[in-house]
């Protein structure tokens, strides 16, 4: 797991501005899918919604949110974005089609994930 300070950087000024973007606009890297989890997602859970093992810990501690990324249905990264800014709803796989939107009025705004 890496920290990705790029998308980071996008998905806080996104959260400032109140605005919607396609998760793939904000992204630099490869992919057709990607699993959202927050803080404290067991390993077993991630392993379970991935297919394969992620964490090479017991849970995912950091205060922000893990996003697996998934090409041709293998894993290609795995990385943290601090602060935890998206709402999923509790659905773990989202495709490439991923749109952010603010919810709420309040700057910095939460991020929901919709799927067109």
């Amino acid at each position: 797991m890496e920290h990705d300070e790029g998308l980071q950087k996008r998905l806080r000024e996104l959260s400032e501005q109140g605005g919607t973007a396609t998760l793939a606009d904000l992204t630099e890297r490869p992919w057709d899918a990607v699993y959202v989890f927050s803080e404290g997602v067991s390993a077993e859970r991630v392993e379970r919604a991935v297919g394969s093992p992620v964490l090479s810990s017991d849970f995912y501690y950091e205060a922000g949110n893990l996003l697996v990324f998934e090409r041709d249905g293998a894993v290609t990264a795995a990385v943290s974005v601090l602060p935890d800014l998206l709402v999923t709803g509790g659905q773990a796989r989202w495709s490439r089609d991923v749109r952010l939107e603010p919810q709420g009025e309040r700057r910095p705004a939460a991020l929901r994930l919709v799927e067109p």
